[in-house]
């Protein structure tokens, strides 16, 4: 079927589609237009194991059956793919919330309230805080950047094809209709962005996000059974975290010495230890600092965590400690090219990681 044409068949959908909000749960679409509610188990060559609910049976569904699976973390995976895992493709989850346009683009956002069928919106990075009403039926759906979505009717065919394509839109170039103040005089630009509170708390939320991105990559390089070309790809993935090659991560050694290390040196490191199998764990992840904004037009913050190491020779423990380190996060602005238009946005990254506390 013709993906425009799809557009036709959003009234067969029921009005409690156009309404439902899903929370933090996956969400299976099948190309009979029916869905499956729940937690996706596990992601093989052809197969997606999937389970209702925690008390029960999980059930395999053939890829071939499928259109597309939206994460409760915020990711997706449309459908044929050779994708393999739990959780979706990291590099497919987003820190702005998404709305999905009927022209089938992707305009990035911050969305301030979806509880009516007038959608609050404003625009990430605008310095002219302008806030925009956008009603639900002239848009396709929304995705959020913590997981929650909404399709509004649209057939999950054509929201894979949006997500498939992935043509971004400037955001003013979509949302400038729906202004729902008079424009006030613009500003002149110094280079130094104000972060208004939603962009702040929804920033604050993406450097846990990349915390736990963090700790799932040390897991992959860590381990002796990684491949090796899997390995290096999580080593670039996680430098990619981090304001730079120069960041630090600080270490104990066995012996309680404790040493400074680049982060790429470090995660070289990780993959030559003489343990058969690793296992990294964090718990107890929170800012203890919250986000300042600094001289330099920056914020800053501090994030801890609670890390208990364990090696592992013949699958038997050989050496285990906890630590609580502190990972810096810095907010700042960065340059992107939507459709020809330059616009400032931010996004956050870790810096320096410390310890704060250890024990063996």
């Amino acid at each position: 079927m013709n993906i425009k044409s799809s557009l036709s068949l959003a009234f067969l959908f029921t009005c409690a589609v156009f309404q439902q909000l899903h929370a933090q749960e996956d969400v299976v679409y099948l190309k009979n237009n029916s869905k499956k509610i729940g937690k996706v188990v596990s992601i093989s060559q052809d197969k997606v194991e999937f389970q209702p609910s925690a008390d029960a049976k999980s059930e395999k569904i053939l890829k071939s059956e499928l259109e597309l699976i939206l994460f409760e973390n915020g990711s997706y995976l449309t459908l044929p793919s050779d994708f393999k895992g739990i959780e979706g493709p990291v590099e497919n989850r987003h820190s702005e919330d998404w709305i999905l346009t009927k022209e089938e683009r992707i305009v990035e956002c911050v969305i301030e309230n979806a509880e009516t069928n007038l959608l609050k919106v404003s625009a990430m990075g605008d310095s002219g805080k302008k806030d925009f009403s956008i009603p639900k039926s002239d848009i396709a759906g929304i995705l959020f950047a913590n997981g929650k979505k909404q399709l509004l009717g649209s057939s999950p065919a054509l929201v894979a094809e949006i997500l498939r394509k992935k043509q971004v839109q400037a955001p003013l170039e979509f949302l400038r209709k729906y202004e729902a103040k008079k424009e006030q005089a613009k500003k002149a630009f110094d280079g130094k962005l104000e972060l208004d509170r939603v962009s702040q708390e929804q920033l604050q939320k993406r450097g846990l996000q990349k915390v736990d991105d963090l700790g799932k990559y040390l897991n992959l390089v860590a381990n002796k059974s990684t491949e090796a070309a899997v390995s290096s790809k999580a080593v670039d993935q996680a430098v990619a975290l981090f304001l730079s090659d120069s960041s630090i991560v600080e270490t104990k050694r066995p012996n309680g010495e404790r040493k400074q290390e680049y982060v790429r040196n470090y995660l070289t490191k990780l993959r030559l230890l003489k343990y058969s199998k690793v296992v990294i764990a964090w718990s107890d992840i929170s800012y203890v600092s919250n986000l300042r904004k600094g001289p330099d037009g920056n914020y800053y913050g501090v994030i801890s965590i609670q890390q208990k190491f364990t090696g592992y020779i013949d699958n038997k423990p050989v050496f285990a400690d906890v630590t609580t380190k502190n990972i810096e996060v810095v907010l700042k602005t960065y340059r992107k090219e939507v459709d020809g238009e330059s616009l400032e946005l931010w996004d956050v990254f870790l810096n320096n990681i410390g310890i704060s506390e250890s024990k063996s």
